[in-house]
């Protein structure tokens, strides 16, 4: 008897705070009149903010819907809400909204305890406004998520005296979060973050070099490619941020025991030993369980559509079978993916299951870098310039160099997808670039494999793109109105 599953290399987010800094487990919310008197009673105050980042990026919010919405990703049946683009305003996901919204109100509130503290000299002066653009660099990712999650939201940078006052602020345009807030907030992270090479034993802190890929990232999503490839070229070309590079052997990259590596850029961070652990390895089943009733589903399944494009363009480097004795008795056995950037080996996944692991969630790394500043540098009319950075990732992956005359928004959706599978960004590119309702239209509509199911009969709806209001949220403050069609 055999149990054929296949393990692909896909990818798993979660950023990070290094091992010394974020191993304490301190308060995650920061009280508005707590007096911070110094740089080292600032710093807690800081890894107050960092906290709240697994809460954000846990299995069942963050990374899991993004990844049903996506291509990549499936419900059990290819049914459920998110798979179909069928969502009513009980879909809203309150703890995305929530969540992100605490690591605002935290940041808000440091980032002006800082702003009224006077240095005693010009270290003191560089660690505070290092922590200040950290504290801004976590307030702008933060907004980043609610604004490509749920359009526009209130915009509020300032900490709270009157706490009825958080309310009848109403939806600010997205236009204006990102030009008021997001923006300026990256910017001056770029400038003032420390170095990765500066935060030895701390590298789970956002760096100069996070802060300068998030801004690339967030001027992609603007369409404002000029600005991306000036902001990813200072980190790639310019080395303002230190040396960053691919590491040979793509499997490394996920490693438990390898963390805040050369191309690791910002991720969160999971310890067993510090009673933070990751339960990531969970969240992913595969169709065999489904099929044969050998083992239940979980909350996401891969995509066939998805593994058919990894065989079709001869991967073997980000994409691998096993063979694994099992319970099945078939001539005809389901072949099915499975997620391991973030899991432990499968041999030792069974121990690991009461416990957590201490796998990472990678939010951005260098190769996620290189492709956007490609994908910018190919719009400005760059394709040979351009190339070069995708075939460095191509490389590593051992698929043959593409040439400048291929080199177009679908080759490079293509390789954003084989090489971050599973990392958070596949939903987001599909979107900023259009094509969300064309590709998960077609992907839906057209059966693979074992995934036949049709739900749908049209084009999904464009207004289905973003998720709902929470509606507890306009429950208490009604001058948040609700998304179109919910």
């Amino acid at each position: 008897m055999k149990h054929i599953f296949l393990v692909f290399i896909a990818a798993i987010l979660f950023v990070s705070c290094s091992e010394d800094f974020l191993d304490r487990q301190p308060e995650d919310t920061l009280s508005p009149g707590a007096f911070y008197r110094n740089p080292a009673e600032m710093k807690t105050g800081l890894v107050g903010i960092y906290k709240v980042l697994q809460s954000i990026y846990n299995q069942n919010d963050l990374p899991l819907i993004p990844e049903l919405m996506s291509d990549d990703g499936k419900d059990r049946f290819r049914t459920d809400v998110w798979q179909t683009f069928k969502k009513t305003n009980g879909n809203s996901q309150a703890g995305i909204w929530n969540n992100n919204f605490k690591m605002i109100a935290n940041a808000n509130t440091l980032i002006a305890i800082m702003a009224a503290y006077v240095p005693k000299n010009a270290d003191e002066e560089k660690t505070i406004n290092a922590y200040k653009a950290e504290a801004s660099f976590l307030r702008a990712l933060g907004y980043f998520n609610l604004v490509r999650i749920y359009g526009a939201v209130p915009l509020v940078s300032e900490p709270f005296t009157d706490l009825s006052k958080a309310f009848g602020i109403g939806r600010t345009p997205v236009a204006d979060v990102y030009s008021k807030l997001i923006v300026p907030d990256l910017e001056f992270a770029a400038a003032n973050c420390l170095k990765k090479s500066e935060l030895k034993g701390e590298e789970a802190r956002a760096s100069k070099g996070a802060a300068l890929t998030m801004l690339g990232k967030v001027y992609l999503t603007l369409n404002n490619h000029a600005k991306a490839a000036e902001a990813l070229k200072k980190l790639i070309v310019d080395n303002e941020a230190g040396s960053y590079s691919l590491l040979p052997n793509y499997s490394d990259v996920f490693l438990a025991t390898n963390k805040f590596h050369n191309e690791s850029i910002f991720e969160v961070n999971f310890n067993i030993a510090a009673g933070q652990p990751s339960y990531f390895f969970r969240w992913v089943n595969n169709d065999v369980g489904l099929i044969w009733g050998v083992a239940g589903a979980s909350n996401l399944l891969i995509e066939h559509n998805l593994m058919r494009e990894f065989v079709n363009t001869g991967e073997t480097v980000r994409y691998k079978t096993t063979i694994d004795s099992g319970y099945i008795a078939s001539s005809t056995i389901p072949i099915q993916a499975w997620v391991i950037k973030h899991s432990p080996a499968p041999a030792q996944l069974k121990p690991y299951n009461n416990t957590g692991t201490d796998n990472n969630y990678v939010i951005t790394r260098y190769a996620d870098a290189l492709l956007m500043y490609a994908e910018a540098l190919m719009v400005l009319g760059k394709k040979d310039e351009a190339v070069t950075y995708v075939n460095m990732v191509r490389a590593r992956a051992k698929v043959p160099a593409i040439t400048a005359a291929k080199l177009d928004i679908d080759a490079i959706l293509h390789e954003r997808r084989m090489e971050l599978a599973f990392e958070g960004h596949r939903y987001f590119d599909l979107v900023r670039t259009g094509k969300a309702v064309e590709v998960l239209t077609k992907a839906i509509m057209t059966p693979i494999d074992y995934d036949t199911n049709i739900a749908i009969s049209g084009p999904i709806p464009e207004e289905q793109l973003l998720l709902p209001i929470p509606v507890g949220e306009i429950e208490k403050d009604q001058t948040l109105p609700q998304n179109p069609g919910y």
